[in-house]
């Protein structure tokens, strides 16, 4: 079921993204190959080398307006747009090159996005025609923008879905030589019979805790197994273990398809989870390189013993309140 709603998130974030491409692009918001005139002050560009050239030019409100939208105008703050700029002149030509305009703060949502789309949100590179007595005598310079094209769906496979999944698959890599170790310990531990050392260890506990469950029933193995595995921060493994206590626990139900008390307090306890090395996090915070992988050992250990004992406290007063009907299943 999870698959199937993943699925409908991605199909529906590219449907999105293809509806909003199909509205810029019908639009002509970015005005792909369309020239816009940047104005230059007198005396404002200067030499910076050999067929180059550096300073300030600017974008009016009305300009914008005119070659944009009204809409973007609206978003900017004052009269005009001032951006440092960079010209490299075409040694083919001398009246071409290309210009490079640093953004400002108050830039219009339109250049913002173009830069973005075309890989660095903070400056904007596009072609240029011009005539260096402008530079002396203050004029227009003429700027091709980069053109754009379906940048949401670009963003959404490139930032989205690829990088999501790209990382999922270094984290899978990454969990693989924590889950190896700790598995392999659980399997050890069985195999030499601690598992159920501790169950005998624990049992009197659990007799407590599961009054309705016979002290030698395989399901307090199964269980004791489970909540070891949590205890160590093995959810995956803890997983399995769950299902296995679940059937046994199945097994003495004496009302098919209605949960047992014993059940309902089981559930309770794998879902708060006492932890004490919770492995798969500190596994994780491990490969996104985290400083100190361990600090959230005491912390989450605290958390969980207070969610487990906040939450058998609970269900036994549900149990108490709301007994179960053994005749028809039914809660009175």
């Amino acid at each position: 079921m999870l698959n199937y709603i993943w699925l409908f998130l991605i199909v529906a974030a590219i449907c999105v993204a293809v509806g909003r491409d199909v509205s810029e692009e019908t639009s002509g918001r970015f005005r792909n190959n369309e020239w816009v005139a940047l104005h230059d002050a007198p005396g404002a560009m200067k030499v910076a080398g050999p067929n180059h050239f550096s300073g300030t030019s600017f974008l009016t409100k009305s300009e914008i307006a005119r070659f944009y939208s009204a809409d973007e105008a609206k978003a900017i703050k004052g009269d005009s747009v001032f951006f440092a700029t960079d010209i490299v002149q075409s040694q083919a030509d001398p009246r071409t090159g290309t210009l490079t305009l640093t953004l400002p703060a108050n830039v219009p949502p339109v250049l913002s996005d173009a830069a973005a789309a075309s890989g660095d949100p903070t400056k904007i590179v596009g072609r240029t025609a011009f005539d260096t007595a402008t530079f002396a005598n203050g004029g227009n310079l003429k700027f091709l923008p980069p053109t754009v094209h379906f940048r949401i769906l670009a963003k959404v496979a490139d930032e989205g879905i690829l990088k999501i999944a790209n990382t999922a698959v270094e984290l899978a890599i990454g969990l693989i030589g924590v889950m190896a170790l700790w598995l392999g310990i659980m399997k050890i531990a069985e195999a030499a019979g601690l598992v159920l050392l501790l169950s005998k260890i624990v049992k009197p506990v659990m007799v407590r805790v599961f009054p309705d469950v016979p002290p030698d029933h395989p399901a307090i193995g199964a269980m004791v197994m489970n909540m070891t595995a949590n205890f160590l921060g093995l959810s995956n493994a803890a997983t399995p273990l769950g299902l296995k206590a679940m059937e046994e626990l199945n097994k003495l139900n004496p009302v098919a398809g209605t949960a047992t008390n014993a059940m309902c307090m089981f559930l309770t306890i794998n879902t708060t989870a006492l932890t004490l090395v919770p492995a798969t996090v500190i596994a994780i915070r491990l490969t996104l390189g985290s400083a100190n992988p361990t600090d959230i050992i005491m912390p989450t250990f605290l958390a969980t013993f207070v969610s487990l004992i906040v939450g058998i406290i609970f269900t036994r007063a549900i149990e108490r309140f709301f007994p179960v009907r053994e005749a028809k299943g039914e809660a009175v």
